[in-house]
């Protein structure tokens, strides 16, 4: 009993139960008369905080603080309960660690100390750590004994360089009897493997990432891990779309034709995404019509049916067709998209700040809801594309009100209309990167306009944003796909995309494994972890969570599909839709 109360004494947050990405916050008032303690998180702080407890007089008490934000924090004295006028003190934000017991004294004479740490945090990091590390391992162990197999059986390959792009156009051309030709070997590797890159990472933030912050959505404004892999997705999405469209013109297949076929896995998409939004619905009053394979349907059609209208059937010469402007080929060859892009764009920036919505300002992005901005703008969620989306489909849409940051918001869709308007635009950058690879034939001419295309597109979305979380005209916000968040998005795709086509088709440093594998049957995949995510052996329950527990869980429901993919790239099975 007595080590007990030692215990207590030395940290008084001894027996306080903590959980993922909690930690203890003993507050001691030393005042004659109780006090209020706000709190609230530093990216929603506006001049006021949310009343979390009132502290009577001389005492302490213990907290239980959210670490996946930093916090900011202030006390207020009641001028109902002093002599002393009702006045706030000690504004701070702190950043608490997982797991941590922190302290902080109040009083008349002190105000306030400093927060301090009374015990010191867990290393929440260290699986991730030691995850990255037993990838490594074993990449390094896969890779080496390839090599040995090679130097073993005298099949090293010769230093050649091919063009993924050739071959995959001229492999019906290939009659050697000892090659095997399969549906899987005259994909552009490149592009299976950013598409696996995307769809792999996608399936373990969905998953949850082991519940670290930055494997989840930004609350709002800013950009995190998670935020990428959809406009990551349909820009690989777009680029596809170009090769696909090109080989279809080139086989004589007639433009209508395609169209139709566009039209149909639109269809397709739409109903697969409306039958897995069935799942988290009720009855059909409250089926969420939006979705992400909804966004990417109709993202798809529009860019696919440009091209099938506007794409050349055979590609010519750059310096023939161009002469001194051949260096601007790739956005020449396709003006008549541009045009259309650059109007749908201006329609979509028009309406986000023209358009009147009841008692809100005018072009306003933020999330509404409690905390923004002292409650001020508490019924403006998401600005006119929120109100256009809550006119349009009702009770149809995305139903979680509860943001981690900003409290209780309205109801708003993250894949609604004015988003999905925003992700032609992501689609497109990808259609434009296939439309290099087409019209150059130089790995060096393509590699510099891919280059070149990510840094003009990150400038001008560091321009809007003001390269910071939430400033600027325009800040990021995947919430909203705002433009910002749209050119970032896009230029790292460029340069990711420039990255693997160099180490994968150029040089052929890199099958692209484990990636390239699920590339291959991307929709198989997303639709199968949407239906399989609470089921063993994909998941169980954790009776006591952590990070580790949980990112190990994730990170085995991701092998687990890798294997599948594997399997299905092995016996030759690609499932189209």
């Amino acid at each position: 009993m007595s080590l007990n109360m030692q215990s207590a004494d030395l940290n008084p947050c001894a027996n306080v139960s903590l959980g993922i990405d909690e930690a203890c916050f003993n507050i001691l008032n030393l005042y004659y008369f109780p006090v209020l303690f706000y709190s609230i998180p530093w990216e929603a702080y506006w001049g006021s905080g949310m009343l979390k407890a009132v502290l009577p007089k001389r005492s302490s008490r213990n907290l239980v603080v959210s670490t996946k934000h930093p916090l900011h924090i202030f006390y207020r004295t009641d001028k109902n309960q002093s002599d002393t006028p009702n006045l706030e003190y000690c504004h701070t934000t702190y950043n608490f660690k997982e797991h941590g017991s922190y302290g902080w004294n109040i009083s008349s004479e002190q105000l306030c100390s400093d927060v301090y740490v009374i015990r010191q945090p867990s290393e929440s990091y260290l699986p991730i750590l030691v995850a990255f590390m037993i990838a490594i391992l074993l990449a390094s162990l896969w890779a080496t004994s390839k090599v040995i197999v090679r130097v073993i059986r005298g099949k090293l390959s010769p230093d050649n360089v091919h063009d993924d792009l050739d071959r995959l156009q001229e492999t019906e051309s290939a009659t050697h009897s000892l090659i095997r030709i399969t549906r899987c070997s005259i994909r552009i590797q490149s592009v299976d493997t950013f598409r696996g890159i995307s769809i792999l990472l996608m399936i373990f933030v969905n998953n949850g990432g082991g519940q670290y912050v930055f494997f989840n959505h930004s609350a709002w404004f800013g950009l995190t891990v998670a935020d990428l892999v959809l406009p990551w997705f349909a820009w690989i999405m777009g680029l596809a779309i170009t090769i696909s469209k090109r080989a279809e013109l080139r086989v004589t297949i007639t433009r209508v034709r395609i169209t139709l076929r566009c039209l149909q896995r639109t269809f397709t998409l739409i109903l697969l995404g409306l039958m897995l939004n069935s799942m988290e619905s009720k009855s059909l009053s409250d089926l969420r019509f939006p979705g992400v394979l909804q966004l990417l349907a109709v993202s798809y059609f529009v860019c696919a049916t440009l091209e099938t209208i506007f794409m050349k059937p055979h590609s010519q010469n750059t310096l023939t067709q161009f002469g001194r402007f051949a260096m601007l080929g790739d956005i020449l060859d396709s003006w008549p998209q541009w045009v259309v892009m650059i109007c749908i764009l201006a329609i979509h920036t028009l309406i986000t700040f023209l358009l009147s919505v009841p008692g809100c300002p005018r072009g306003y992005l933020g999330p509404g809801g409690e905390y923004d901005h002292r409650g001020k703008y508490i019924n403006c969620t998401a600005g006119a594309a929120g109100y256009i989306d809550r006119s349009i489909f009702g009770d149809h849409m995305y139903s979680k009100t509860n943001n981690s940051v900003y409290g209780t918001i309205l109801r708003y869709d993250p894949e609604g209309l004015m988003n999905t308007v925003s992700a032609i635009l992501i689609v497109y950058m990808g259609v434009h990167a296939g439309k290099i690879l087409l019209v150059y034939y130089q790995c060096n001419s393509r590699a510099v306009r891919w280059i070149l295309w990510a840094l003009l597109t990150g400038i001008i979305a560091g321009f809007l944003c003001n390269y910071e979380q939430q400033g600027g005209a325009i800040p990021l916000s995947k919430r909203m796909m705002t433009l910002s968040f749209v050119l970032a998005c896009s230029s790292s795709a460029f340069l990711l995309f420039t990255i693997l086509y160099l180490l994968i088709d150029y040089k052929q440093l890199w099958s692209g494994a484990p990636f390239i594998y699920a590339g291959t049957n991307p929709i198989f995949l997303y639709v199968g972890h949407v239906l399989t995510k609470h089921l063993f052996p994909w998941a169980w329950e954790i009776a006591s969570p952590t990070h580790a527990s949980v990112l190990a869980m994730n990170l085995w429901t991701t092998a687990l599909w890798t294997i599948i993919a594997y399997i299905l790239y092995r016996k030759d099975i690609i499932i189209t839709v």
